[in-house]
């Protein structure tokens, strides 16, 4: 895991501190994000654009059954998240994690703080939007429905965004590089696939599925409100978030981290 000479001489912005209290660690992380060249939110603000881009070409349009607060969350934390930033969290700061490892960082804790700063820069905005708009447009109480509904898709591409992350981690290089190697298909065909994989994701998974809704639909009448409804969203998310960085963990123990 040691870093090569080249490598050192081009790290993607000043190293942040992997290590010490998480607070420190997830506030480190967040300050080296938003440094030059900002290699690891990139895909973060594109992706915004091409939502917005999106919206304009085909509009939200919920049937009576969906809650409009919680498409409109859904949509924007859905299209953000489904980036490189998420499922290529270890490769898009190679430097720095490689670092990290050699200095004996576990995998779990590298996984978790980029996990909490990415809910910091997308995941808060997200849910406060979606709070606003539950107060705004209707009854308060019914933040216990939506602020779970829109969490739920944020947690999930977490969750698969770790698994994804050490399955196929993807160093990042210069443009100018990859296009020099365009002809070197060892390289080439792994960085254009890492840059498919979320598209591919958000493709053929529905992250916002109707398997919450039925396990509520199960439980006794009495049951079935929106604070069942709600606490049922949320542990979805928890699982699976909780569930892929625990497979993440476990097969980094097993195999390692085979950087591309």
């Amino acid at each position: 895991m040691a870093c090569s000479a080249e490598e050192l001489r081009t790290p993607p912005g000043d190293p942040a501190r992997l290590a010490g209290s998480l607070p420190r660690r997830v506030l480190a992380e967040v300050r080296w994000s938003f440094q030059w060249p900002c290699n690891w939110l990139l895909g973060v603000f594109a992706n915004l654009g091409l939502s917005l881009l999106w919206l304009l070409w085909v509009p939200l349009r919920g049937g009576a059954h969906r809650d409009w607060v919680i498409l409109v969350g859904t949509y924007f934390a859905v299209f953000i998240l489904a980036d490189v930033t998420t499922t290529n969290v270890l490769g898009l700061d190679a430097v720095r994690v490689r670092r990290g490892l050699a200095g004996g960082l576990g995998v779990r804790r590298l996984l978790l703080t980029k996990n909490y700063a990415l809910m910091v820069i997308v995941g808060l905005p997200t849910l406060m939007l979606t709070a606003a708009l539950t107060v705004r447009s209707e009854l308060p109480h019914r933040l216990v429905l939506t602020v779970p509904g829109v969490a739920l898709p944020i947690l999930a591409w977490l969750g698969v965004g770790n698994l994804v992350s050490v399955l196929f981690p993807v160093a990042v290089r210069p443009l100018r590089r990859r296009w020099a190697e365009r002809r070197n298909w060892r390289r080439t065909v792994p960085w254009l696939a890492h840059l498919a994989v979320p598209y591919l994701l958000l493709y053929a998974v529905d992250p916002v599925g109707d398997t919450p809704p039925r396990l509520v639909r199960m439980l006794p009448r009495p049951w079935q409100t929106e604070e069942v409804r709600g606490l049922a969203l949320l542990v979805t998310g928890l699982v699976i978030w909780l569930g892929g960085t625990w497979l993440a963990v476990r097969l980094v123990g097993r195999r390692g981290i085979r950087m591309r």
